[in-house]
């Protein structure tokens, strides 16, 4: 069994050889080590969840629908709770609020889909 390695000359230089493929390799094993952990910093996930939701328009209306009916839940506990210092007033306030929100966001979706068909036909 011969390796092609016949002087302690051509063995140095294997050595060498194989000591720069390895700080190599090293070198590429730590960028992308570090390239991932960068993939998984909050700002990065932050930052690709947004492009995906940008990217995607059911998500951007599903976006829009339930910023709009938070606010209009929002508007409609103010509306009715004010300023009071009523405990019971404002349990009542957030329930409101809670049945705004889902009306109002169900009812974006329900005109959506009303458009959707009015235009298919």
């Amino acid at each position: 069994m011969t390796n092609g390695i016949n002087t302690a000359e051509e063995l140095q230089q294997k050595i060498d050889q194989l000591e720069r493929i390895h700080s190599q390799q090293l070198a590429e094993l730590k960028h992308a080590a570090t390239g991932l952990l960068d993939s998984f910093s909050p700002a990065q996930l932050i930052r690709s969840t947004l492009r995906n939701v940008s990217h995607s328009s059911d998500l951007k209306s599903a976006a829009i629908d339930t910023a709009m009916g938070l606010g209009a839940g929002f508007l409609g506990r103010k509306l009715y709770v004010n300023k009071s210092g009523n405990v019971f007033k404002k349990i009542a306030g957030t329930a409101i609020q809670f049945l705004v929100t889902n009306f109002v966001r169900n009812k974006m979706s329900q005109m959506r889909e009303n458009a959707v068909e009015r235009d298919d036909e």
